[in-house]
């Protein structure tokens, strides 16, 4: 004959479970938080103040105002250097514009020759030098001239000559070079101004030389 069962008093088992996990989740919210706080406080511990005033480099506000002035006393002379030995006169560079207007013109618009030689500082009737393409009457800047448009083979190419009726009292003197257009004033006869223009150097000398002998 089996024993009797004998009843115990035991709690269920379930209660004790869910009080150890309730334990647990609050001591790890706990140390979440503990986590938190220390790392803001290594944080703050860590913060990188600002470098010392005295770490700075002093720039004198003399040394400054030198070399401020060192940039613009070079761009001025540059400015002068570029107006004075590469940018043309305004007479040269009216003439060049007025040049370009006609450089598909060509015919004799000027029937009256003497005023023509005049300003080129020659005889009545002499001979121009090259092939002539074009001669007529002109206002250059608000100065009358006469513009003849040769072809001088020797010399190589098409040559502009601008001879002013009156002598310019201010008027430029040499030459030089502008957007590949070389120019020069020729020096035919004293108190005329007469302007030579190519698209090289070397035509302009063979024309005033040939402008001298005719």
């Amino acid at each position: 004959m089996r024993p009797a069962a004998v009843a115990t008093s035991e709690p269920p088992q379930p209660i004790a479970m869910n009080i150890d996990h309730d334990l647990h989740a609050s001591r790890a919210e706990r140390w979440q938080h503990a986590d938190f706080e220390l790392a803001a406080a290594l944080k703050d511990a860590t913060e990188v103040p600002d470098a010392p005033v005295s770490l700075y480099r002093r720039v004198p506000w003399r040394g400054s105002l030198l070399a401020l002035s060192g940039v613009v006393l070079a761009l001025a002379m540059g400015a002068w250097a570029f107006v004075e030995l590469v940018y043309p006169p305004e007479l040269v560079r009216e003439a060049l514009v007025h040049e370009q207007r006609e450089a598909t013109l060509r015919g004799d618009f000027q029937p009256e020759k003497t005023p023509m030689f005049a300003a080129l500082g020659l005889r009545d009737g002499a001979t121009l030098p090259g092939l002539l393409q074009l001669q007529r009457p002109c206002d250059i800047d608000g100065h009358k001239a006469y513009h003849v448009t040769t072809f001088l083979e020797k010399g190589g190419g098409i040559v502009t000559i601008l001879a002013f009726d009156q002598a310019l009292p201010d008027a430029p003197v040499g030459q030089g070079q502008w957007m590949g257009r070389y120019w020069r004033f020729a020096e035919i006869a004293p108190g005329k101004t007469i302007l030579l223009l190519a698209d090289n150097a070397k035509v302009l000398v063979e024309t005033e030389r040939l402008l001298k002998a005719g």
